[in-house]
């Protein structure tokens, strides 16, 4: 059976051979006819095997690994993707091509999903092509297809193959090689973009070290803090992280971060928390005013401070809830929980569990100033855990789905309980870092 690529060399031969043969040429008694014949030297990416599309990222002539066939053209916010016309064989001369686009190549690729969902048409208001390429007496020449960089930043298009079919059509002089005339370009936006997914901390102050981690940021030029002027000093980089020292945060309470590129700027899928303007619930033991519930309706559990495991720092809040039991578990500030505008919850959690019978434990964050109150089997908000430490960011604020603050501008505990009748044994869940955040 046919292999994926050549399924797709196959297919878009018939269609390039099927397509060129029926395209209005010049009489071929008016052509020089010889050994040499033109093509597109990106029409076949050799380095992938038989298969006539053109990644870019990738090689200039899909031969040699060293060559990008791409350059970024920051003064015009284009990214240049280099293509071509050569002669084969010994004769050389000069001639000229005239370049179009091949919609319905592109077209029925996509109709016949062979390419697989991620992939889509190349937007017409994106890039530009020259309409004609005039080569000198060396038999070669490059062209450009730009691709607005605003394309390539669009969040829709993150993640997606961009294609377009580029041929080359009524040469003046010999002839063409129309199984190589029409190039696939292959944009791979999420390889030319960078991208910053994920930081080893997600709570800092001014000093801390993080490593950032994601795609292409080696291409990042610069880092700051969103929508500032606040740099954040780069310590390494490679393609897929860079460590950097967390500034001053400035009075600022949470922030994503703008990577800078000669593609344009992009922000990070995460916010760092500065720790010092955060109301401190939890962090390596309970903060001011906090202490573990004593109201005597937290049945079916017990807490206290562990070593065991940690998120950051050195312990974590290890909650032991009761199997086969809706057991509640939870906090309370002796002075109050006051609302003083802020908008999330953030803590990290992870369940022990390794497939003894309690997977996919659930929870509900709840406190005695959302709607329900605090224990009701209603109350709070679904949280679903595993034995990986995951963060949780959960609006809370006035204009929250169920606002911490709904009864008043205090209240007294929060905690989580456990939701599921169906673990079988006792579970301890660790918390970490549980920070109010404005």
């Amino acid at each position: 059976m046919m292999n994926l690529k050549n399924k797709i060399y196959v297919t878009l031969m018939a269609w390039a051979m099927l397509i060129s043969f029926s395209a209005c040429q010049k009489d071929d008694s008016a052509k020089e006819y010889g050994s040499s014949v033109i093509y597109m030297p990106q029409s076949v990416n050799f380095s992938l095997g038989s298969t006539a599309i053109y990644p870019v990222p990738g090689s200039s002539n899909g031969i040699s690994p060293t060559g990008m066939n791409y350059e970024v053209d920051e003064k015009t916010n284009k990214t240049k993707i280099i293509l071509g016309a050569s002669l084969s064989g010994t004769t050389k001369g000069a001639y000229s091509v005239d370049i179009k686009v091949n919609a319905d190549t592109v077209e029925q690729l996509l109709k016949t999903g062979i390419l697989g969902t991620h992939y889509k048409l190349l937007p017409a208001t994106g890039y530009t092509l020259p309409k004609k390429l005039d080569v000198s007496e060396s038999g070669s020449a490059t062209f450009y297809l730009e691709v607005d960089n605003s394309v390539i930043t669009d969040p829709e298009n993150f993640g997606k193959h961009l294609i377009l079919a580029v041929e080359i059509i009524n040469p003046s002089r010999y002839v063409l090689d129309k199984k190589r005339s029409i190039t696939l370009v292959d944009v791979n936006i999420a390889g030319l973009f960078p991208s910053a997914n994920s930081s080893s901390e997600i709570n800092v102050t001014a000093g801390t070290t993080i490593t950032i981690a994601g795609q292409n940021l080696n291409k990042v030029t610069a880092l700051k803090l969103t929508n500032t002027r606040i740099d954040l000093s780069i310590v390494s980089q490679s393609a897929n992280s860079i460590e950097v020292k967390v500034p001053d945060m400035d009075g600022i309470s949470r922030t994503t971060i703008d990577l800078v590129t000669p593609f344009g700027t992009t922000t990070s899928a995460f916010e760092l928390i500065n720790l010092d303007l955060a109301f401190k619930v939890f962090t390596d033991s309970y903060g001011t005013n906090i202490t573990a519930n004593t109201d005597g309706d937290d049945y079916g559990s017990s807490q206290s401070i562990s070593t065991n495991a940690a998120k950051r720092g050195m312990a974590s809040l290890a909650i032991n809830y009761a199997g086969n039991n809706y057991s509640p578990g939870g906090i309370l500030n002796t002075a109050g929980f006051e609302d003083k505008g802020y908008h999330y919850i953030t803590f990290w959690a992870r369940s022990t569990t390794k497939g003894a019978g309690n997977e996919g434990i659930q929870m509900s964050l709840m406190g005695d100033g959302m709607p329900e109150g605090y224990g009701n089997d209603f109350a709070g908000i679904a949280l679903l855990l595993t034995n990986e430490w995951t963060y949780y960011k959960i609006p809370i604020g006035k204009s929250a789905s169920k606002p911490m603050w709904s009864t008043g501008s205090t209240f007294r505990k929060l905690g989580w309980r456990l939701n599921n009748w169906n673990v079988p044994k006792d579970e301890v869940i660790y918390f970490d870092d549980i920070l109010f955040v404005k």
